[in-house]
């Protein structure tokens, strides 16, 4: 539930198993998607020398789900979404599409720079988490046209020592920033929740506009490249580029998707789901794609730092209907900043 515990608790496995044997699961590191991503990065001149500041404009992650609760009231409560959600799935993404580039695919090699860009993420105090953080709570809405009770409607809240009052977070949204030299001013957008319009994940990728536009008497505004890595509900990798509109009429541009991603009948092979392939590198002694202790511990201490600056500054949870976005101040926390999230 925060530092003090996860040391604890590595403590007590670490003194029957050494570290190399030790396996912490995140399923959603054997996602086919998210190991596209490294061989995006890695694999191809393409990319890795535009995945910096001079290029990426904002980096934005999202994991929505439409469910409520589905009888874990009682767990729930005590965690919140940060601690569901944040400090695990979101940020081993965040690491991801972060890290510097690891002297080979090896074990040690990847988690020693995941743990660089945990240690490198800037911490939001009791001065900055309020214009940086959105907590949200779902109030009664629809989900798939079926009307949904609230969070403090559910089974289980009326029972509960707070009688239906909690506070708990059921939606976080946050403004990151990593404070070395590859991703100096680049913002990351984090978001996740319970009970949102539709259930996805994504990470979006959003270059730089062209420094000018030899377009403008046609197309007076160009829109950026934007790459998109979806890793639920269908796994895929596109890349909107801006490609002439067939005519006579002037140069008129339209977005054109690249599809990066292999067509699951061209695999050669059925798909493999995340935890058969996780565990079937548990049986091979193979740890890159598990999660190691100093990792682990270093996501918990900056999510401990927002954790206890909410309770210093009593931040409030901002109500908003089940099968919406979340609430609209996280609209406001990226726009202030003159983005929006990719919707």
């Amino acid at each position: 539930t925060d530092y003090d515990s996860s040391v604890a608790i590595n403590e007590a496995v670490g003194s029957v198993f050494h570290e190399d044997r030790i396996f912490r699961i995140d399923h959603y590191l054997g996602k086919e998607a998210v190991q596209n991503l490294l061989a995006l990065r890695f694999a191809n001149s393409l990319f890795e020398p535009l995945w910096n500041s001079s290029a990426i404009d904002n980096v934005q992650i999202t994991v929505a789900e439409t469910v409520g609760l589905e009888g874990r009231w009682g767990y729930y409560d005590d965690s919140g979404a940060l601690r569901d959600m944040m400090q695990n799935h979101v940020l081993q993404l965040l690491a991801l599409v972060a890290m510097e580039p690891p002297h080979l695919f090896e074990p040690n090699e990847v988690r020693n720079e995941k743990t660089k860009v945990f240690r490198s993420l800037r911490p939001l105090t009791t001065h900055t988490v309020a214009a940086n953080t959105v907590r949200g709570q779902y109030a009664t809405g629809t989900a798939g046209g079926i009307a949904v009770p609230g969070y403090n409607q559910e089974p289980g809240a009326r029972e509960s020592p707070k009688k239906g009052n909690s506070d708990t977070e059921t939606f976080v949204a946050l403004r990151a920033e990593i404070d070395n030299w590859r991703w100096a001013g680049v913002p990351f957008y984090l978001r996740t929740g319970k009970r949102m319009q539709s259930r996805r994940t994504d990470i979006v990728i959003q270059f730089k506009t062209v420094p000018h536009n030899i377009f403008a008497a046609d197309e007076p505004t160009l829109q950026a490249n934007r790459l998109v890595i979806r890793l639920q509900p269908q796994e895929s990798v596109v890349l909107q580029i801006l490609s002439k509109q067939p005519g006579l009429e002037g140069v008129r541009l339209r977005e054109v998707p690249l599809e990066l991603s292999l067509p699951k009948d061209e695999s050669g092979g059925r798909t493999r789901i995340a935890y058969e392939r996780l565990l079937l590198d548990a049986l091979k002694g193979n740890t890159t794609l598990f999660v190691r202790r100093d990792e682990v511990e270093a996501a918990w201490k900056w999510i401990d730092g927002i954790q206890n600056s909410w309770r210093s500054t009593r931040q409030l949870v901002k109500l908003y209907p089940a099968g919406t976005w979340g609430p609209t101040a996280a609209i406001a926390l990226t726009e202030r900043h003159g983005h929006s999230w990719y919707e």
